[in-house]
């Protein structure tokens, strides 16, 4: 089960609806603030007794938002008291918001101070495709909503829990997938075979590694001065940039996966990579740094959008394992190179892992 966002954007409102969104989303960026503020004073909130020009249902979200931040900031989750920015998006629950379809195209309404409006959307084939499933009979389907602003233009963030059930696609005889197999590592970040056709690609961790070599060495530099401002700022700085690199990684991995008819992801289960990796000090560094789960998370909620399922392989000696004769040695390895000491078989470490859990069935426990 992957939880996927999705932008769907407003036609263009009036004058008077662009107005009054922008003066209820500064209220509302108001009202948060004023929420943790008390919150951390011990005070106890509920809608009567915030007070802001806003609909009850609105305050109520608020007042989540800002315990969620309050205690993000006492767990020591967040570094600092959350102060909420201007352009923060005005959340509506799933009570208050459902689609339409009228006049031969899909409307979407939800509850603002000015009271509960449809607007048309842009369509889209996802608009066409989950729409149906948002119509107000269907309360169970729908979550919390974002009303966002980008310039002149609104949007509407809307979640959708998408799941494929890998055990009805196998039992289906009809349906017959391309098995695409993924070694993540840490000289490669990725490398991703599919069997049948021979293709394969590499995803380099040449640039990973001098940009995150050129951080630590800043941090360091910095850290003689004592400049601890300038240290966080840095990290935060590296933080991003590493989320847009497996965002931009996984997107490349679900391109080569869409050239292929109804393709399947298999991928190892690697949240133990900690405990389980023997190698050097130098390597520790980018092994216990390298967000390895959130890459993976962005595999799979990209994979969501195009009904591709993933499954979790068991790693279990992947890469000590001959892909062409079965036999099963540490020695076959040698860093980058395999070489099976009984059929004589060569490759690339990395491309007969990513070999061996295409084909593999053992699935992760």
């Amino acid at each position: 089960m992957a939880t996927v966002t999705y932008l769907v954007k407003l036609k263009k409102p009036s004058k008077r609806k662009h107005k009054a969104w922008l003066h209820e989303q500064k209220t509302f960026v108001h009202c948060l603030n004023d929420c943790v503020t008390r919150l951390l004073n011990g005070e106890k909130l509920t809608s009567k007794n915030v007070p802001f020009p806003l609909k009850s249902t609105i305050k109520n979200e608020a007042i989540r938002r800002a315990k969620k931040a309050v205690s993000d900031y006492k767990e020591e989750v967040a570094k600092s008291i959350p102060v909420f920015k201007a352009n923060t998006p005005i959340s509506i629950n799933n009570q208050n918001w459902d689609t339409q379809f009228k006049k031969g195209r899909w409307y979407i309404g939800f509850t603002t101070s000015v009271g509960k409006k449809y607007l048309p959307v842009h369509e889209t084939d996802w608009v066409n495709t989950y729409f149906p499933y948002l119509t107000r009979p269907n309360r169970n389907f729908r979550g919390t909503i974002q009303l966002l602003r980008r310039r002149r233009n609104w949007y509407v963030a809307i979640p959708i829990e998408i799941s494929c059930d890998i055990g009805q696609l196998s039992q289906n005889k009809e349906t017959q997938r391309t098995t695409i197999g993924i070694d993540l590592g840490l000289r490669h970040l990725a490398v991703i075979t599919e069997l049948e056709s021979g293709k394969r690609q590499w995803f380099s961790g040449k640039e990973v590694g001098y940009i995150r070599r050129h951080f630590r060495s800043l941090r360091c530099s910095l850290g003689k001065k004592k400049a601890q401002r300038a240290i966080e700022q840095i990290g935060n700085k590296e933080s991003r940039w590493i989320t847009d690199y497996n965002r931009k990684l996984a997107h490349d991995i679900i391109t080569f996966c869409l050239q292929f008819d109804q393709p399947m992801i298999q991928m190892e289960q690697l949240e133990n990579i900690r405990n389980t990796c023997k190698t050097t000090k130098q390597a520790d560094r980018t092994i216990h740094s390298w967000p390895v789960y959130q890459l993976k998370m962005f595999i799979k909620q990209k994979a969501a959008k195009h009904h591709i399922p993933v499954t979790d392989i068991d790693p279990y000696k992947t890469s000590q394992t001959c892909f062409h004769c079965g036999y099963v040695d540490k020695r076959n390895r040698y860093k980058s190179k395999f070489h099976c000491k009984q059929c004589d078989y060569a490759c690339h470490a990395d491309l007969n892992a990513a070999k061996n859990i295409a084909r593999s069935t053992s699935l992760a426990v």
